[in-house]
Formats: C-alpha cells, sequence, structure tokens
C-alpha cells in the first residue's frame, strides 16, 4: 500500500513537470517563448568587455547576442570602420572595423602586430622540421577529394615527409598543411590561447594552424574543377571555434542554422548526402564572404562550414564582406594580403568544453553528490546475476542506480531536437527559442561558484532548476537502454569518445538489452528523490565543477608547458 502511494505520488510530481516543460518545449505556444534559459552564461557583462575578444570582435553586444547562437564575422574595412550588423537575411552577421581595438593591444615587450606577427611560413617550416614531428599525428598534409559523389578528406599516407617533399605536395599537388595543437609549439600562439581562456573561463582553447596553398590552372581540368583549392570538405565542429586570418585570403561558406544543435564531442560525425545537399542550397547558408588579413570569425559548434583559397578575380561581388582592403595603413599588413601569391594561412582557436564544461556537466556533478550522500539508498538497480544471464561475455557485477541515471541524463541532452538542422526538419529555426533537452549543452564558465551575488550566477541558477525538470520529465528507461547499446559500437574517430566528467562509472554497455527489465515506476522514484534532493545542492555542484574545471586547465597548462620548454619556446 505505501508503495502504491508512493507510486501514484510520483505521477503527480511528473505531471507537474511536464506541465511546467511546456513553458520549456520549443514546440510550446509563443507565449512561453522568453524563457531565460535561452541566456549564455558568460562569465562577465556588456559593460566589462573582456580586451582580446572585444580588439578581435569590436562590439561586445553582437558577440554575446553570437555567441552558442549564430556565426558572426568580424571584417577590417577602413571605408567602412564604424561597426554595423549586415541587415541581409543571407548576409553574416557582421562587425566592420578599422583595427583600432586590436592594435590598442600591442605590448611595449612584443614587437609586431598583436595577431599578424603570430605565425609566419618559416615558423611554419621550423615547427615541421622538429625531428620528432609524425606526419598524421602531429601535422596532417590533407586536401578535399571527391570518390563517387562524394567529398572525402585526403590525407597523404607516409609518417615522416621531408621538407622538400611538403612544398612539392603543398605547390603542384594541392595539398594544405595542417598542425594540430599549436598552443603547445608556438609560444606567441600560446600567450593568446591563453588569454581567451582566461576571458572566457573555458576549460581549453586549443589552436590548429591551416596553410592552403594558391590556386594553380595548370590545364582544362583545372579550370573545369573551379578556382579554388581546399583543405577539408564541408564538417562541423564539436567545440565552438574563433577563425584568425593571418595573411593570404580564403573564401568561407558557412551554414546560418545547425546541423547538430550545439554538438557534443561524441555527436560529431560526417554529414550525411542530404545534410549536404541542403547545406549546398542558399538558403541554408549564407552568402559566400571573404577572410583578409586581420579578419576573425566566430563559428558555433554544430554549423557546416566550408573554406578555399580563391583567385583574386574570384572576388567580385558582396561588396564589403568579399572585398579586402585595397590597401591597408601598414606596409606589412599590405605584403599579408599579397602574401606567397594567393595562399592562406589562418589559425583556428577551439573552446574544448566537451564533457566537462557544459550545464549537463554540472548535473552529472550533481548526480554524483546525489549518490554520495544517499549512502543508505539502495544502490543496486539490477544484480549481477540478471546481467551475466542475458549476456554470457559480460563483467559479473551490480548495475548501480548511479550508473542508469548518469547515462539516462547523457541520453536525454543527446536527445534529437527542432533546433537540430530545424529548417531539414520543417520547422523555423527564427521561431525557435532552442530550450528543452538541447539547452543542456551550453557552455558555462569556470568561477560562477565565488561570483554568488552576479547576475550569472542567479542566471545559471536558474537555468539550473529547469535544466533538473527538463532531465526528470525526459528521462525513460527505453531511450537510456538504446544509447547505452549505441556506445557498444566504437567511434568511427577514436577522438570523438563519449565521456562523464571527472569520474567513470561501472561499464554497463554489455548490460544494455538488461536495462529493459528495470521497472519504470522504480526508475521514476529515483529520479524524483534526486530532483528532490539536487534542487537544494546547486551551489554544492558548481563548486564541484569549479574545482574539476580549474584541475583540468592547471593540468592542461601544465602539459602545454612542458611541450613548450621541450622545443625550446619557454617565453609564454
Amino acid at each position: 500500500m505505501k508503495r502504491l502511494f508512493f507510486h501514484v505520488i510520483t505521477s503527480c510530481f511528473f505531471f507537474v513537470i511536464t506541465a511546467a516543460q511546456q513553458c520549456i518545449d520549443p514546440d510550446a505556444t509563443a507565449s512561453c517563448s522568453n524563457s531565460s534559459n535561452n541566456q549564455t552564461f558568460f562569465a562577465w557583462d556588456v559593460a566589462q568587455a573582456p580586451p582580446f575578444l572585444s580588439g578581435l570582435f569590436p562590439n561586445n553586444t553582437l558577440l554575446q547576442s553570437a555567441w552558442e547562437t549564430h556565426p558572426l564575422l568580424s571584417k577590417v574595412s577602413f571605408a567602412h570602420h564604424h561597426q554595423q550588423q549586415s541587415q541581409s537575411d543571407q548576409s553574416i552577421p557582421s562587425i566592420l572595423h578599422d583595427r583600432s581595438a586590436i592594435l590598442k593591444l600591442q605590448s611595449e615587450k612584443e614587437e609586431g602586430d598583436p595577431l599578424l606577427s603570430l605565425l609566419t611560413v618559416d615558423d611554419t617550416i621550423s615547427i615541421i622540421s622538429r625531428p620528432f614531428m609524425r606526419h598524421g599525428v602531429d601535422y596532417k598534409l590533407a586536401k578535399k577529394i571527391v570518390q563517387n559523389g562524394e567529398e572525402h578528406l585526403g590525407i597523404l599516407p607516409k609518417s615522416h615527409y621531408s621538407i622538400d617533399e611538403i612544398r612539392a605536395h603543398f605547390r603542384y599537388g594541392g595539398f594544405s598543411v595542417v598542425i594540430d595543437r599549436m598552443q603547445r609549439r608556438w609560444a606567441a600562439i600560446a600567450r593568446q590561447a591563453s588569454r581567451l581562456e582566461e576571458e572566457l573561463k573555458s576549460i581549453k582553447v586549443g589552436v590548429n594552424m591551416y596553410l592552403t596553398p594558391e590556386v594553380v590552372l595548370e590545364s582544362e581540368k583545372d579550370k573545369r574543377n573551379g578556382h579554388t583549392r581546399q583543405g577539408f570538405e564541408p564538417h562541423w565542429d564539436w567545440m565552438d571555434v574563433i577563425i584568425i586570418q593571418i595573411a593570404g585570403r580564403k573564401r568561407w561558406s558557412v551554414a546560418n542554422e545547425p546541423t547538430i544543435y550545439l554538438s557534443n564531442r561524441d555527436q560529431k560525425r560526417k554529414p550525411t548526402i542530404e545534410e549536404i545537399k541542403h547545406y549546398v542550397q542558399s538558403p541554408a547558408r549564407f552568402s559566400e564572404f571573404t577572410l583578409c588579413p586581420g579578419d576573425a570569425l566566430y563559428v558555433p559548434r554544430g554549423h557546416i562550414h566550408n573554406a578555399s583559397t580563391v583567385l583574386v578575380d574570384g572576388d567580385a561581388s558582396n561588396e564589403p564582406l568579399n572585398k579586402c582592403p585595397a590597401s591597408y595603413p601598414s606596409a606589412e599588413i599590405q605584403q599579408l594580403l599579397n602574401w606567397k601569391g594567393q595562399s592562406s594561412l589562418h589559425l583556428t582557436f577551439g573552446f574544448e568544453q566537451s564533457c566537462e564544461g557544459t550545464l549537463e556537466s554540472l548535473l552529472h556533478h550533481a548526480l554524483n553528490l546525489y549518490f554520495n550522500d544517499n549512502r543508505s539508498f539502495n544502490s543496486i538497480a539490477l544484480p549481477a546475476e540478471t546481467c551475466s544471464s542475458r549476456n554470457q561475455a559480460a563483467k559479473s557485477h551490480d548495475i548501480k542506480w548511479r550508473a542508469v541515471l548518469h547515462h539516462a541524463l547523457a541520453t536525454v541532452a543527446r536527445k534529437r531536437h527542432p533546433c537540430d538542422f530545424p529548417s531539414f526538419h520543417g520547422s523555423d529555426a527564427k521561431q525557435k527559442d532552442c530550450n528543452g533537452n538541447a539547452s543542456l549543452r551550453r557552455s558555462l564558465p569556470l568561477g560562477l561558484s565565488g561570483k554568488s551575488e552576479s547576475v550569472q550566477y542567479s542566471n545559471l541558477k536558474h537555468a539550473f532548476l529547469q535544466a533538473l525538470d527538463i532531465f526528470v520529465s525526459s528521462a525513460s528507461i527505453v531511450a537510456t537502454a538504446e544509447f547505452v547499446q549505441s556506445l557498444q559500437k566504437p567511434p568511427a574517430d577514436p577522438e570523438l569518445f563519449f565521456c562523464f566528467p571527472e569520474y567513470t562509472v561501472e561499464d554497463v554497455v554489455a548490460c544494455s538489452d538488461a536495462l529493459m527489465l528495470l521497472r519504470e515506476h522504480e526508475f521514476n522514484e529515483v529520479l524524483m528523490d534526486f530532483h528532490e534532493k539536487a534542487s537544494s545542492n546547486f551551489h554544492e555542484a558548481l563548486k564541484v565543477m569549479d574545482k574539476f574545471g580549474n584541475g583540468m586547465r592547471e593540468m592542461n597548462r601544465k602539459q602545454q608547458l612542458d611541450d613548450l620548454k621541450r622545443v625550446a619556446q619557454v617565453n609564454v
């Protein structure tokens, strides 16, 4: 009788939560669209813009409104040096500026331009020439190839190439040079990565370098293939990125809506043929634009994008977004514009929150606190014999509720959502607030646990409580079992693995079939109890998340410093 009464109370609780969810669900009515859960949780406000970000994007309001929402272009234009946002639906939202903001950051201790002197082609050759640099691991010679009508990334097979071989593949083969983890290889880049990491309170900022060859039309076939050279096929990233054009020029195309809204690392994959076809249609992407020396581009994770070098005579339209300034005040920058014919050099700064720095991560920490504080709770969801009887190869251990709920939360955060590829699925992205389960993928800055009086802290607490409602009302045994079963297949790219923050939970992957034996009402009882206790435990969960995130950051910085010392780049 007592269990029946508890089951009735649980059912009523879930009815209330589901009703409240109507003002979070993006398919709800317009009257629910003003949820504060749509905010991004910056560690700074509009009035206190961090200097380096403000130098890159000299309009703090536009940057904040774009973050995790839509791409934003920051373009040098001395003829239009007032800040403005483009009005056309097909033009990428843009800031036009005269570089005065970034030049204010020029340090007396450091020579050269704060951005454009970060790296030269000679620096690139110096890095690749180091004896321990392995092709395919530390750098790649890559280009887009087409097979059977489908685009792929082609990478040369050997583990080592001489500088002469690299130059030949670059000049005559059309291969781009890509160097990963530049923050561990070059001190000037490490300094700027650390500045961005600190300003955005991010766990880690990684930097990749892309050197793409000029267009060479040596045959009729080249002419038919177009006046471009590409290092990568259209793709999306699992991290928010800021691209800085260092030298030459590059033509870009960026989707105006995400394929996977705020994609997690383990959600990244090769776009399907249908998704690529949708992307190449003009309504699904912004008009093409050209990056010139000093320009910057922000692309949220999950947005397909594509870039290529072009012939100068290809820059014929969409003034001023498709033009480089006719002349720069600095002769040094003018030289970079026409650098190495029409080769292009740019840096991509990626903000790697992964499984450690999102709203989902905060809920995982809350779950861990809940189970640590409830040691008298019957923690076994399924005894060991249940698993082993259904799968002889499975490990013989009990399946704990801790593991079940962690995987249930991960399932909810990865559930397909109307903001994933919205127009492809027939919904209007501009009418959606992209709340609901997809909001669990939003990134959080470190350090808010020490700012409990701030607006950002208050906004995050409100979002945390809404996220609790979303999790509890959306979790199901069937969906969790299906997700756990999907983890049995290893990712095509081993770097795109699924993870939990701070800790590991026992392996339930081999027992995914056994999860279907869980009783729904018992599952809901545990969820309800967690909801009640976690609602008053926000600050403790945030403190744990900050501690863990700062520990990850310090570990990354130590590895970075060790690597820089190894290559005699210790001036960080």
